[in-house]
């Protein structure tokens, strides 16, 4: 199903930080994705249920979630890794890649699991340099 991708901070997200990006805390607070209720109906999956987003510049695995400020249509994702994984890299001399406006798939996907962040960057880096 077909969403517009929005991405900004949230106060899970902020509160997930101070214990560390690598924290279980962190990832519950970032790897999810709020959707609004009919639209979380529409795909048929409820909120902890396994949904995959997918764009033009990756796909990532994330928790579905029931959105605090329902918009059907729109998804957001917390700014963080998992969100990073479907946005362009491309800043277009902003500075800065484009968060907002950006069109994606959510499907389910059960059985999935989410990634923490190091197999997240393992995933869309190809892998990481031992120092």
């Amino acid at each position: 199903m077909k969403f517009i991708l929005v991405t900004g901070t949230s106060l899970k997200q902020a509160q997930g930080k101070e214990h560390g990006k690598t924290s279980e805390r962190y990832k519950e607070a970032v790897a999810v994705c709020e959707l609004a209720e009919e639209d979380l109906a529409k795909l048929g999956v409820k909120p902890g249920d396994p949904v995959r987003v997918k764009s033009p510049y990756g796909s990532v695995v994330v928790r579905a979630a029931k959105a605090r400020e329902p918009t059907p249509g729109v998804a957001f994702i917390p700014s963080g890794p998992w969100a990073n994984a479907v946005t362009s890299p491309q800043t277009h001399g902003a500075g800065i890649p484009s968060y907002k406006s950006l069109e994606v798939e959510v499907e389910p996907a059960p059985g999935e699991e989410i990634p923490d962040l190091p197999s997240l960057l393992k995933q869309t880096l190809g892998g990481l340099k031992e120092a």
